[in-house]
């Protein structure tokens, strides 16, 4: 009994403060409450773990950009012999890499839109890649990211959208 006193007790601060208002982790509520924030943890997650990537941050993004990447997922289930048009990370703008000198911008284009640049070196490469967020309902939500311009550029929700044939 005195052992599951214990436990009780010892999990009684972090119940306490997932209930508390705007405490709750950031899973069990979508959207996030500061985009540059978010942005430096993604890349920070990059850093400290170069074999693998961060867990996807879908409880971050738009109800648009959602269904994108739900219709990409079951498009590629459909297709398992071709490879779609997101055959990169997108986060780190290739196929491998070792992130490091992150630096964010933000540019706030309005009360509900912001955009955070990202400039980082990948494998001593400088790199860029922008972050659209919107606010809904007070939280920002991830809603496109994009890299270069032009043939050497790529918008996220365009790539979600094609469907090579």
């Amino acid at each position: 009994m005195r052992f599951l006193w214990l436990i009780a007790a010892a999990l009684a601060p972090a119940q306490a403060a997932a209930t508390q208002p705007g405490a709750a982790p950031v899973q069990a509520q979508r959207g996030v409450d500061d985009p540059r924030a978010f942005v430096a943890a993604q890349y920070d997650a990059y850093r400290r773990n170069p074999e693998a990537p961060p867990a996807d941050p879908e409880f971050a993004y738009s109800d648009g950009l959602r269904a994108l990447f739900d219709a990409y997922m079951a498009w590629t289930a459909r297709h398992d012999d071709l490879i779609g048009s997101l055959d990169f990370d997108w986060w780190t703008n290739s196929q491998d890499w070792r992130v490091d000198r992150v630096e964010l911008d933000v540019i706030e284009e309005g009360a509900d839109r912001r955009t955070i640049v990202a400039r980082f070196r990948n494998w001593e490469a400088p790199d860029e890649v922008r972050f659209a967020f919107v606010r809904q309902s007070g939280r920002w939500y991830l809603d496109d990211a994009s890299s270069g311009d032009g043939e050497d550029g790529w918008v996220l929700s365009v790539l979600l959208a094609e469907r090579p044939e």
